[in-house]
Parts: C-alpha cells; sequence; structure tokens
C-alpha cells in the first residue's frame, strides 16, 4: 500500500471529514493565544517524573520544544493533513525512538494535552453544546490521528532495529557455520593424526618398555658392581690405613736412625781424633827409632873402627 493510500485509510477509518477539519481550524484561533500557558503546564507535568525530566535534556531545552510543538499543533489544527503534516509526524516519531521515549509516556503526555484542550472547548462553547460537541469530537480524532502517527513511525523503526539486528545475527550465525564446519574439519583432520600419532607413541611406549627393563637389569647389575666397588673401596681404605700407620713407624725408625747416625758420626770423629793422636804418637816412635837406629849404626861403626884399631 502506497502512503498516499494509506494515508487516506487512516483519515476515513477515524471519520476525519470536512466538518471535522473546519472544526480544528476554527478552534485553532481560540487555542493559539493560550498555546504558551498550555505548553508550561505540560512541561512541569512532564517534568515531574525524573525519567521523563533526564529525557528532555534539562531547561536549556524546553524553548527549543515548544517552538517545535507549536509548530506541530499549528500544522494538526490546520486540518490539512498533507505531506508536511505527516512528514512532521515521522520526525516526532523518530525523535521519541531515539531518545527512548515509551509510547506509554508519550500517550500519558497526550492524555494532559487533550484535557486541556477540553476545558477550553468547554469553556468557550458552554452555550452551543451542539458546537461544543462536534469540537470536543474534531480533537479527539486530530489527537488520536496524532498519536497513531507517531506511534506507527516508532513502531516501525523498532522494527527496522529488529530486522537489522536480525540480520546481524544471521551473518553471524552464518560466518559461525562456516567456520564452525572448518574448525569441525580441522578438527577431524586432527583426530585423524591424533590417532596415528597415538598408535605410533603405543609402540614405542612398548619399545621403551623393553629398553626399562633392560636398563632395570643394567641398573641392579650396576648396583651389584656399586656393592663390590664399595667392598673393594673399604678394603682399599683399611689397607691405606695399614700403609699409614706403617709409613708413621718408618717415620720413627727413619728418626731413630737419624739419631743413630748422627751418634756414629760423633763416634767417628771421636775415632778420626783418637787416629790423629795415634798417627802422632807412631810418628814419634818412628822419630825415636830412626834415632836409635842411628845410634845404634853410629856405635857399630864405632865398634868397627875400635876393633880394626885393636
Amino acid at each position: 500500500m502506497s502512503d498516499a493510500r494509506e494515508r487516506a485509510v487512516r483519515l476515513s477509518f477515524l471519520s476525519i471529514d470536512e466538518d471535522t477539519r473546519k472544526n480544528l481550524s476554527a478552534f485553532w484561533s481560540i487555542v493559539e493565544p493560550r498555546l504558551d500557558g498550555i505548553l508550561d503546564g505540560f512541561y512541569t507535568h512532564v517534568r515531574e517524573i525524573p525519567e521523563l525530566d533526564q529525557l528532555l535534556g534539562g531547561d536549556q531545552q524546553i524553548p527549543r520544544l515548544k517552538a517545535a510543538q507549536s509548530a506541530h499543533w499549528e500544522a494538526l489544527f490546520s486540518g490539512q493533513f498533507d505531506d508536511d503534516y505527516f512528514e512532521r509526524c515521522r520526525t516526532i516519531g523518530m525523535a521519541h525512538y531515539r531518545i527512548g521515549l515509551e509510547p506509554r509516556w508519550y500517550m500519558g503526555a497526550y492524555c494532559y494535552v487533550n484535557n486541556r484542550l477540553a476545558d477550553i472547548a468547554t469553556d468557550q462553547y458552554r452555550r452551543k453544546p451542539n458546537q461544543l460537541k462536534a469540537v470536543l469530537e474534531a480533537i479527539n480524532k486530530a489527537v488520536f490521528l496524532d498519536m497513531d502517527m507517531a506511534l506507527a513511525i516508532y513502531n516501525a523503526a523498532i522494527l527496522q532495529e529488529r530486522e537489522e539486528r536480525q540480520k546481524k545475527i544471521d551473518t553471524l550465525t552464518s560466518d559461525f557455520d562456516q567456520k564452525s564446519r572448518r574448525v569441525l574439519n580441522t578438527v577431524t583432520d586432527a583426530a585423524s593424526q591424533l590417532t596415528e600419532t597415538a598408535q605410533s607413541m603405543s609402540a614405542t611406549a612398548e619399545q621403551s618398555s623393553r629398553q626399562a627393563g633392560a636398563v632395570a637389569s643394567a641398573s641392579q647389575e650396576a648396583s651389584s658392581n656399586v656393592q663390590t666397588v664399595a667392598a673393594a673401596t673399604e678394603e682399599l681404605s683399611s689397607s691405606i690405613s695399614e700403609i699409614s700407620r706403617q709409613v708413621v713407624e718408618s717415620a720413627r725408625i727413619a728418626g731413630e736412625a737419624s739419631t743413630e747416625a748422627q751418634r756414629t758420626n760423633q763416634s767417628v770423629e771421636s775415632l778420626n781424633d783418637a787416629a790423629q793422636k795415634i798417627g802422632d804418637v807412631v810418628e814419634l816412635i818412628n822419630d825415636i827409632a830412626s834415632q836409635t837406629n842411628l845410634l845404634a849404626l853410629n856405635a857399630t861403626i864405632e865398634a868397627a873402627r875400635a876393633g880394626e884399631a885393636g
């Protein structure tokens, strides 16, 4: 359904006809002078809710919001319901969606406005009940059309967001599925390789077990050899102790021999001295003998001479 066709259906369903348009336009001339007071009361009422006050953005935003709302009300009560009006509805609906203004607050705010409009209409047409009825019906039709359009835009934005989110989810799901398949294939290949590796490791483990047995046997033999070496070491230690004892004894004997040698040297030196003295005596004796022999020879010669002379 085209936008123009959809708008026509909305207007027809709410029974917005030419009389409605005229009543709205005539009533606007009565509402406009009082609009500022209505808006002041409206924003005071809305800002009593902390959540809504925060959404409005504080005091500095109120003048801008009041100007925008005044322009929209003028378009609404003009009774034209043209492209400009529906574009304003779209802008309002998107603004509500963007700031997170839930529909319940929007409808509650319109209830406040609708009651103020009803007060003005009742005061203005209290003596004209038929006119009052027609104006109140026109106001209700316009207000419900405005809410319908704003909520439709709001809901459309939510649906669009959901569709975009769903597209992202679908894309992510598809990517995840593809990646999962690749990972699964990789895991399958890895599992096959792991099986082969496990078999190889089993064979290696068996060989290692045999080698471990051989090592255990060698270790036992080495342990026996160590015990033998320990016994030999103990025996060698005993031999070394005995050798050390004998070395000490030999050192003692050598010390005694050295002492005896010193004594012997002293005795030899004494003998040398005695021999020297003996030598001196012998030499003296030899001298005496020589002189005795000389004297004997001289006596012999003298005897001979005496014999010759006799």
